[in-house]
């Protein structure tokens, strides 16, 4: 049950104070920039998605949407609450991912946030203390969810190349 994985903290949000739900933030015109630019800097690298899974969040699903937009991704957004902020790693594997490997899916993305993404980073890498960058995408591959994901690279806003050290973070 092998899989590609894809790790994407959200771009950069509006500031709080202007919205009265955190969930409802948009992406600023900066964030949505650098989403679409890494989009087809992932679209250069032959990134192929299955399926994406956000987090219902505002800013989320619209990073999603410009990845996918990036990637001429063709499939529905599945939108999953597990990918919340406060989500917790084995529920984000339980829910977003375990489901799909057993679907057969190969190439997964999930989108969502800090410090939920640097929490499962974090377990899946076995690697504690680890976080993301906003914008930020690593590529994961698993050997099903009983071994620890082993790190392809990792692209971000102001570093579209793809890095193979967790330093870029």
């Amino acid at each position: 049950m092998n899989m590609e994985l894809f790790l994407v903290r959200h771009a950069k949000a509006a500031d709080g104070a202007l919205y009265g739900e955190d969930g409802e933030r948009p992406l600023t015109p900066e964030g949505r920039k650098a989403a679409s630019a890494v989009g087809e800097a992932l679209a250069k690298e032959g990134v192929e998605l299955d399926a994406i899974v956000t987090s219902p969040l505002v800013r989320a699903v619209e990073t999603a949407e410009l990845l996918a937009v990036g990637l001429g991704y063709k499939g529905a957004l599945e939108v999953s609450a597990s990918l919340e902020p406060s989500g917790r790693p084995d529920v984000m594997l339980s829910v977003a991912v375990q489901p799909r490997l057993d679907a057969g899916v190969k190439r997964l993305a999930l989108v969502g946030h800090e410090p939920s993404m640097g929490y499962l980073l974090s377990a899946l890498l076995q690697k504690p203390g680890l976080s993301m960058s906003k914008g930020a995408v690593v590529k994961l591959k698993l050997d099903g969810l009983d071994k620890p994901a082993k790190l392809a690279w990792i692209v971000k806003p102001k570093h579209l190349e793809p890095s193979k050290s967790l330093d870029v973070l």
